[in-house]
């Protein structure tokens, strides 16, 4: 099954703080990768970062973008804790109202499309195929809500860069105080047991997490990033088997990301519903 898998370009360094009262100044104007980006755009447009301090913000040594972007946060000269909430969109007022002083930030990690839970852990499909990860974890067919269990897939990936397209992403925050982030037409699997795609989802939506909690929607929101589309193929290594068709993990919730036909294809994973209280199934 081939699939087309949409991320950010990204290659990690990670700019680590050691100084206490720095550290708590990032934490409250703490950014996501995309507002990290729109802030250091003002920046830049307002003279306040060079061109090439914009460019190491965003880029590593060998030109890829980071995992998490670079920032200033602005403050009050000789005040660290007088700070200045900071635009992050790039035409924004350039006015900084005194707070001249600054210091480097790092951001959240960079939107990838469909993070999956491999044998060590979260991982972006591009990165498994970089770093020749093939365990896979899957979702039994035998699992139940009371008694959800995983196994490891052996898979192989393939992955080669395709081009730069605007996409549209959803972010779900959820009753117990989770959020994830996916593309528009990433699958999830609802309470109801069936999947639905992100596009469509609605705080009238229970979503199933890893663990076989049920969680409402509380919000959603959509917007529009640029990202880096990748071609990539994920094949089973049993040779025996024709197509891989597995519910998996994504970003902590059970997703149909390998799922090729929604409803029809989720066979014995429809056990999954059994023991879920009517009061907290979610009609469609």
């Amino acid at each position: 099954m081939i699939l087309t898998v949409l991320l950010v370009t990204y290659c990690g360094h990670v700019h680590t703080q050691s100084n206490a009262d720095v550290i708590q100044r990032c934490k409250a104007d703490t950014l996501t990768f995309f507002e990290a980006l729109g802030r250091n755009d003002w920046s830049l447009r307002c003279g306040y970062i060079s061109s090439r301090t914009f460019d190491y913000y965003v880029f590593d040594d060998v030109g890829n973008m980071r995992h998490r972007a670079l920032y200033d946060t602005y403050y009050r000269p000789g005040k660290l804790s007088d700070w200045f909430s900071a635009p992050r969109q790039r035409m924004a007022n350039c006015e900084r109202h005194g707070y001249t002083a600054s210091h480097v930030c790092t951001s959240g990690n960079a939107f990838m499309s469909a993070p999956l839970l491999f044998a060590p852990g979260e991982l972006a499909v591009y990165d498994a195929y970089t770093q020749q990860v093939q365990q896979l974890i899957v979702v039994e067919d035998s699992a139940t809500l009371d008694n959800l269990h995983y196994r490891e897939q052996t898979v192989t990936l393939q992955s080669e860069k395709s081009s730069v397209e605007q996409i549209n992403i959803v972010t779900l925050h959820t009753q117990r105080g989770k959020s994830l982030t996916v593309t528009q037409d990433h699958p999830l699997l609802l309470s109801t047991g069936i999947l639905k795609s992100a596009r469509y989802l609605s705080v009238q939506d229970t979503l199933i997490d890893q663990y076989g909690e049920l969680d409402r929607i509380v919000s959603k929101t959509t917007s529009q990033v640029s990202a880096q589309l990748y071609d990539t193929q994920i094949n089973t290594v049993n040779a025996q088997a024709t197509k891989l068709d597995q519910i998996v993990v994504t970003q902590g919730f059970l997703s149909g990301y390998l799922v090729s036909n929604g409803v029809q294809k989720m066979g014995k994973r429809l056990s999954l519903r059994d023991k879920i209280p009517l009061t907290l199934t979610a009609s469609d």
